[in-house]
């Protein structure tokens, strides 16, 4: 972002807080109706400071405060107040090039994951497992239709594929996904899919459309737990099993290189795989 582009948005922000509030009075506008009938109510700047965090964690380049604006459809004169505000806790930094997350992010990060007694049983019960502490396995949770991983036990195998803490994909073309999926609610899983009319395309097995999803979702639930079959990525297999807890959808997974498929290997992952879960239910803050 330039000097002079910057000079003017905060010149178009000072306008903005006087146009919106002339009498200087910030305490008006805060409760307004919400806090007269004692309901509270979500802020909006808060609410939209999350869009921005959101919108840089997806991308891998600095974003200039125009692009960020248009983006999210706001004022600039607005997310830069948004931006300025997050820069100084550190969640935002300024580059040359625009706008990145702040090292106070993953700081945050760090600190959810291990402060959860689910992810630290997780490691323990895979460290132990006969049937799993050889291989790839993963905690996940769902997001909307996004499967989040939140931790990994990393096994012995000498060729494995594994997913960065922190990311996300689409849960249709994950074992993760889907065993989360399944787990839903008729009513809640209608809402999460809502219009969708296609599904994300990874190989050329995923499934193509919303029926073919829910088609797998009932043999998931017939069977107790989810395959991917080289849907998600080329090579890898994945059994997944959901958690089953009150709280946010969760599943853990073991993922492995196609060739080294067999019945043996399938039944002695699922069984570890459905002892992890009752262990993570177990462990689920009541």
């Amino acid at each position: 972002m330039s000097g002079d582009e910057e000079v003017d948005v905060v010149t178009e922000v000072r306008a903005e807080e006087a146009r919106l509030d002339p009498t200087g009075d910030q305490d008006s506008r805060r409760g307004g109706a919400a806090a007269e009938s004692g309901v509270t109510a979500p802020s909006p700047a808060a609410y939209r400071a999350g869009l921005v965090l959101e919108l840089l964690a997806k991308r891998s380049e600095p974003l200039p405060l125009t692009a960020l604006a248009t983006e999210l459809e706001l004022a600039k004169s607005s997310v830069l107040n948004l931006l300025v505000s997050l820069e100084a806790s550190g969640m935002v930094r300024r580059t040359p090039a625009g706008w990145v997350l702040g090292f106070k992010v993953l700081e945050l990060s760090r600190a959810a994951l291990t402060s959860t007694e689910v992810v630290a049983e997780f490691h323990r019960a895979t460290s132990a497992s006969r049937e799993l502490r050889r291989e790839t396995v993963v905690l996940a949770v769902l997001d909307g239709t996004d499967v989040v991983y939140v931790a990994r036990h990393d096994g012995q195998q000498p060729v494995r594929y594994v997913n960065e803490i922190g990311t996300r994909n689409p849960a249709a073309v994950t074992a993760l996904g889907r065993a989360m999926l399944a787990g839903l609610p008729d009513e809640e899983l209608d809402r999460r899919l809502g219009d969708t009319a296609q599904l994300p395309m990874r190989t050329q097995r995923s499934l193509r459309t919303v029926d073919q999803l829910r088609a797998d979702l009932r043999e998931v639930r017939r069977r107790g737990y989810s395959i991917d079959d080289e849907q998600g990525v080329p090579g890898i297999r994945c059994f997944s099993v959901p958690v089953g807890s009150p709280g946010s959808p969760t599943a853990v997974s073991v993922s492995f290189v196609a060739d080294r498929q067999t019945l043996e290997l399938e039944t002695a992952v699922v069984a570890g795989l459905t002892r992890l879960a009752a262990r993570l239910r177990r462990a689920e803050p009541s």
